[in-house]
């Protein structure tokens, strides 16, 4: 036999073989998987970055207000006028929370191209950072959580735009930003969990299941490297209460329907004020937000450094000492700041904020209720306003638990989520990032979609 035939039958006997095929078939899935594992790694590091700058503008705004709170009344209109011009004059699609966003680029015609960059493009990313740092490090009450959504979504959409062209075909737009945005929460709470739940309750819908696999990829890759260089943390503290038997976690319902609906109202009117910002011209938009900046320095100036930043610190010394700042005003604050803040037209989240405001109402509820553990009020609280806020159920429950270490009381948080979402669902049926997403695609011209 000729060497050339030869060398041409072992060929064929190679690329038939059972085991080239597997290779191959393994070299594709690695084709369709690099983007979404690139996704993530960039995520991870972006989420540390981000993370340490917004801490450093929460301690900044610490300090000026020890130093002179009467600065507020210049310093916090001033940060929120800011943050509003940079989202007016160099990135539109930037305002606000940033999940309204994602839903809304997953929502757009396959002809919304033009759209979807709008509310994803590269210049989303700087505009998010600094808009959302200026507002907090200048007394604003909001956080991070949001904004680190689109920032993910960002990142994965532009991922998919700059890939080879001969593999981009491989890659869904849609996975991309579903990913993305699971990738974005996991790493900004170190809840992989939540991150996957949330992409599952709100994000995803209906088109969850073509696309579970690369979105365990990017979160697990994401969760992993953010907390490769930030250490195993908890956002939160551990908490070391439990449930108390049947009796206690029927106790908490009606604090999880009062605290729920209460954060129904809150969505509910963010939308109403959020619709009524979008009509008004320019120059009464630049009042409305001098308006908010000032209404959020009186309540600075009445309550201190409770109602500063995305209230982290303020969770912490609630599951550390449930009784301090225990009181209604506290509470009020925080949702009041954080109301002013976002319809201010600012960048920034609810997310954390929504945290703060249920711990703050949980830790006030304790003043009325026996024999249920504090801290499980707080826990109770927490998951209560959130998911007054977003109506999802489980992931406000799953985050409240990663954040904590709190397994001992799942079941309650369950329960309390469940609750919430009920009220909230009675005050309005349709979820604050729902409606705004909606708000989004019909100033783009595109058609409703029905609610499920």
């Amino acid at each position: 036999m000729p060497y050339s035939q030869f060398f041409i039958d072992l060929y064929h006997r190679i690329i038939t073989s059972r085991l080239f095929q597997v290779w191959r078939e393994a070299g594709n899935v690695s084709y369709r998987l690099a983007p979404y594992w690139l996704g993530g790694a960039l995520t991870a590091f972006m989420a540390v970055f981000y993370y340490r700058i917004f801490v450093w503008s929460e301690e900044f705004a610490r300090s000026w207000a020890h130093g002179n709170r009467y600065l507020s009344i210049a310093l916090i209109p001033a940060g929120m006028v800011l943050s509003w011009m940079l989202v007016h004059f160099v990135a539109p699609g930037a305002s606000g929370s940033g999940i309204p966003q994602l839903i809304a680029s997953l929502k757009a015609p396959p002809s919304g191209g033009d759209f979807v960059h709008k509310m994803l493009s590269p210049l989303i990313i700087p505009v998010k950072l600094a808009g959302s740092c200026v507002c907090v490090a200048l007394g604003g009450v909001s956080g991070r959580e949001g904004p680190m959504l689109q920032i993910s979504g960002s990142i994965f959409y532009g991922i998919q735009r700059i890939w080879p062209s001969r593999q981009r075909s491989l890659i869904d737009i849609r996975s991309m930003i579903l990913a993305g945005g699971a990738a974005g929460l996991a790493a900004a709470f170190n809840t992989p969990l939540g991150g996957i739940i949330f992409a599952i309750e709100e994000l995803a819908k209906v088109h969850l299941a073509q696309v579970r696999t690369y979105i365990f990829h990017a979160v697990v890759l994401a969760g992993l490297l953010a907390q490769g260089l930030l250490g195993n943390y908890l956002y939160l503290d551990t908490i070391h209460a439990s449930d108390k038997g049947l009796g206690a976690m029927i106790r908490v319902i009606p604090v999880a329907l009062i605290i729920g609906a209460i954060g129904g109202i809150f969505a509910k009117g963010l939308v109403k004020a959020g619709a009524l910002r979008a009509r008004l011209p320019l120059l009464q938009k630049l009042g409305m937000t001098i308006l908010c900046g000032l209404l959020v320095a009186g309540l600075f100036l009445w309550l201190g450094d409770t109602n500063l930043g995305s209230g982290r610190e303020l969770i912490r010394d609630y599951l550390r000492d449930p009784a301090v700042n225990a009181e209604f005003s506290v509470a009020l604050g925080r949702i009041l700041g954080n109301y002013f803040t976002y319809i201010g037209g600012v960048v920034g989240g609810v997310f954390a904020p929504a945290l703060a405001s249920g711990a703050a109402l949980g830790a006030w509820s304790a003043n009325f209720l026996t024999g249920i553990d504090p801290q499980v009020l707080v826990l109770v609280g927490m998951t209560a306003f959130l998911t007054g806020v977003t109506q999802t159920p489980f992931t406000s429950a799953i985050l409240v638990l990663e954040m904590t270490n709190g397994h001992n009381v799942i079941f309650t948080l369950l329960l309390a989520s469940i609750c919430a979402q009920g009220a909230a669902h009675l005050i309005d049926p349709v979820s604050f990032y729902e409606h705004v997403s909606e708000r989004f695609l019909k100033e783009a011209g595109f058609a409703p979609t029905p609610h499920s």
